[in-house]
């Protein structure tokens, strides 16, 4: 016996003591859920995976959720909270020696929206779809927001454009000119995805295809304070990835 080999075998006989002399597991399901629980109870429930299992894998091999890149923490807005998740149920090619349209697996890559202080979530098979979805708990009326014309939108640097904030300010209603709203943007054919942290108060800058592909700019105009509106001290809802 090698010391390689040794040394591996002692590792496996310690982590299985650790897990013989753990205490039984009861918080969420260690494995895929449709229910609801709160965001640190999932985080707890896949650490708790990643332990008994000792895989690098975790993520596509225990089909649990797990916080998505796009935004990797909780963020507070208003009475809401906003956290999301994926889950990754799509299917291993090694495994079966078909290809996927063959197989039995369970599906595909999918996305959960929670706002913890209400107790309510959103599964949806797609992030765009999930974060519309809080969107529409949130910020109910977004969708008939104006959508900020594309010619507004800075051509050599990311984020908006001082004229975009500008017309912002001066379209959006008060209502939606606060901590955690959204923008909605218009977009090229392909700049489909919602960025998160990019509206004027850290909230997202939706893609007008999510409310109306066909419309080019809007032609709604609400009564609002024509103001720069203060880009307030809070936790932003994630880095500008690109649309």
């Amino acid at each position: 016996m090698t010391d390689e080999q040794l040394a591996f075998d002692i590792e496996a006989i310690l982590h299985e003591s650790a897990v013989e002399a753990a205490p039984g597991w009861s918080g969420a399901p260690l494995g895929f859920t449709a229910a609801y629980w709160p965001a640190a109870d999932l985080e707890a429930a896949h650490e708790q995976w990643q332990f008994l299992h000792k895989l690098d894998q975790s993520r596509t091999q225990s089909r649990m959720w797990h916080r998505a890149i796009a935004v990797p923490g909780r963020v507070a807005v208003g009475e809401h909270g906003f956290d999301l998740f994926t889950a990754d149920l799509r299917c291993e090619p090694w495994t079966h020696g078909e290809g996927h349209g063959g197989c039995q697996c369970v599906g595909d890559l999918i996305y959960q929206a929670i706002c913890e202080p209400d107790g309510w979530h959103v599964i949806a098979s797609d992030e765009n779809t999930a974060v519309e979805g809080w969107h529409d708990h949130a910020f109910p009326g977004w969708r008939e927001l104006p959508i900020v014309p594309a010619r507004l939108r800075s051509i050599d640097q990311p984020g908006l454009s001082k004229a975009a904030k500008k017309w912002i300010a001066e379209n959006y209603p008060p209502s939606m000119q606060v901590v955690g709203a959204p923008v909605i943007t218009e977009r090229s054919h392909g700049g489909t995805r919602h960025v998160p942290g990019r509206s004027p108060w850290a909230g997202y800058d939706i893609s007008h295809t999510a409310v109306e592909p066909k419309r080019r700019v809007s032609q709604r105009r609400f009564s609002a304070v024509a103001r720069e509106p203060t880009r307030p001290s809070t936790t932003s809802l994630g880095p500008a990835l690109g649309a």
